[in-house]
């Protein structure tokens, strides 16, 4: 018997859901970036090179904090997106209201010991080898910041629901919110209060900024009709150890920058004794460096919830095509990025409260050449992240930015000068990434997953039969023709053609449903041995699935059917048992 011939999309549906989603995700990647430089710009501004040396020497202390408090919110966030990969509502709303309380009460504490131990924590960050003004300066700024830990943390759960359900320039939003009233207080505190106590008021600035992200958080959820019904709920232990474990990757790029900042200080203040500039030359730099990073990540953080929904859905092909189409999209928007940022360098460099410098200008030109490199490794780090596969996230997200970072600067430092700072700043993701490929290949070969090597997906994956995959786009004319590409497949798989008329039917009064705002849908059937699964895509607003559908499942010759919304997508996913 001929084998019916699967159609492979043109990943239409994919990729203009990646390209609604791109510039909410780079104009939140800036934000957030932009958020973590606010303090360094206006300690330049008002006190100079030496409130830029205080900045650096109080943003490790409650930036390592932070981060596990990240991996907390990215942990809830993954188990969010494979829920609705399920179809899974009350799995989403468990992941959730355990995560939030969970951030919460975590963040609660670690502001507190932030507080009581600041000093402690400057004098490990390089405290010792500061003056006394520059010490006394960042003792005060790291007090103020103590509810950062917790205000953030309040923000960002809401900015993860937002991540899950598409809203990305909602999302954005909320981020610009935070800078835009983090400014605001910040520069009235600083500008008011007396020399000593200027960078308490940028601590004030950041909470106050966190605070009124939650606040906008909860208003832009209201009005996207985004009924939450947050109520506390303690996880199990088995439920905390899973969301740490699944968001610790990605915030392990986070965490690590803020230990490895720690060491930076201190090797670079040792590596150069004579030179007073050289702490704040180099903020500015790394400052600019992440500046960047943050809109030439903008396709890796569009594509992570996409890998979630797919790998939940078994689906190969999107998998694939959602890696070929945000790495292309990356490589090339990471290339402009670089482009544009050394071009405005007087303009940032004054905003950082340098004057443009030779060591500037060849540290940001040197940071500026590998950034491409930055995109594909942080692509690896959220792809294996979202596909559950935390060992090979944990080695992307730390081995280039804590271990090589650290280790070339150590070892280049006293062979090439300040250069060797800046090769290190970028530099270490293409090291980390000749080091790393070869060991996905090789983990590959031991485990026999060579059929798509670089995705390490798990045989799960390939034990299901594709029948059938196709698109219909806006284009398309004569839908009801295009549909019965699926009738010759459903009667071969279900032996039963007068189940195949129903499932028809149900997918006419699905189509027909989806048709009213969406030009692009998505269909793929699949042979899982003792059933067939139907899963139908359409990109645009929340339909719903008609009750009509729901109510007479059964007639239709299905036995089973889910809905969710995720990232702009609705899903249905249509069961059939064999008989």
């Amino acid at each position: 018997m001929n084998e019916t011939p699967v159609r492979k999309p043109s990943g239409n549906v994919i990729w203009k859901n990646l390209m609604s989603i791109y510039p909410g995700a780079v104009l939140y990647g800036l934000l957030f970036n932009v958020s973590l430089m606010i303090d360094s710009i206006i300690a330049g501004q008002s006190l100079g090179a030496g409130g830029i040396a205080a900045v650096a020497l109080g943003v490790p202390g409650y930036g390592v904090l932070a981060a596990i408090i990240y991996s907390l919110i990215h942990g809830s966030g993954l188990r969010m997106i494979w829920a609705k990969g399920r179809a899974d509502d009350e799995g989403f709303r468990r992941a959730f209201n355990g995560g939030a309380t969970l951030v919460c009460l975590v963040g609660l504490v670690f502001a507190i010991l932030i507080f009581v131990f600041s000093e402690s924590i400057v004098l490990i960050c390089g405290g010792d080898m500061v003056d006394a003004v520059t010490f006394h300066n960042a003792v005060i700024y790291l007090c103020f910041c103590a509810p950062i830990v917790f205000l953030t943390a309040l923000g960002i759960i809401l900015q993860e629901v937002l991540n899950v359900l598409g809203f990305q320039t909602a999302r954005a939003a909320l981020g610009a919110i935070n800078v835009a009233v983090n400014l605001i207080v910040s520069i009235s505190c600083v500008y008011s209060f007396p020399a000593d106590m200027k960078l308490a008021g940028l601590g004030i600035g950041t909470s106050a900024g966190g605070l009124a992200e939650f606040i906008g958080g909860v208003f832009i959820l209201r009005v996207l009709n985004v009924r939450l019904g947050y109520r506390p709920l303690l996880l199990s232990f088995k439920e905390f150890i899973d969301t740490l474990r699944c968001g610790f990757p990605a915030a392990a790029d986070y965490f690590a920058e803020n230990i490895v900042m720690g060491i930076q200080n201190n090797l670079i203040l040792a590596g150069f004794p004579g030179d007073a500039l050289i702490l704040p030359v180099s903020e500015v730099v790394c400052n600019i460096s992440y500046f960047a990073s943050g809109t030439i990540k903008g396709a890796a953080i569009a594509t992570e919830p996409l890998f979630g929904v797919y790998y939940e859905e078994r689906d190969v092909n999107s998998i694939k095509k959602v890696w070929k189409q945000g790495w292309l999209m990356g490589l090339f928007m990471s290339v402009v990025w670089a482009a544009l940022f050394y071009a405005a360098l007087p303009l940032l460099s004054f905003l950082c409260g340098m004057e443009l410098s030779q060591d500037i200008s060849r540290g940001v030109l040197l940071c500026m050449v590998f950034t491409p490199v930055m995109h594909t490794v942080y692509m690896f780090t959220l792809y294996y992240e979202a596909t559950k596969q935390f060992t090979m996230s944990m080695a992307f997200a730390i081995l280039p930015d804590s271990c090589l970072y650290v280790v070339m600067m150590a070892v280049l430092i006293p062979v090439i000068g300040k250069d060797g700072i800046w090769l290190s700043v970028t530099g270490n993701q293409v090291v980390g990434l000749i080091l790393l490929i070869p060991i996905v290949l090789l983990v590959a070969a031991v485990t026999g997953k060579r059929k798509d090597r670089l995705l390490l997906l798990p045989e799960k994956f390939y034990t299901g039969r594709l029948l059938l995959e196709f698109e219909i786009n806006g284009d398309s004319t004569d839908i009801r023709q295009k549909l019965e590409r699926l009738r010759t497949p459903l009667e071969k798989v279900l032996s039963d053609s007068g189940r195949a008329d129903g499932v028809m039917r149900c997918m006419e009064e699905i189509v027909s449903d989806m048709r009213c705002d969406s030009g692009n849908i998505h269909f793929k059937l699949l042979d899982e041995g003792d059933k067939a699964v139907l899963f139908v895509r359409s990109l645009g607003k929340r339909r719903e699935l008609p009750e009509s559908i729901s109510d007479n499942a059964s007639a239709y010759g299905v036995d089973g059917i889910s809905y969710s919304y995720v990232y702009k997508m609705n899903i249905v996913c249509l069961t059939m048992r064999k008989r």
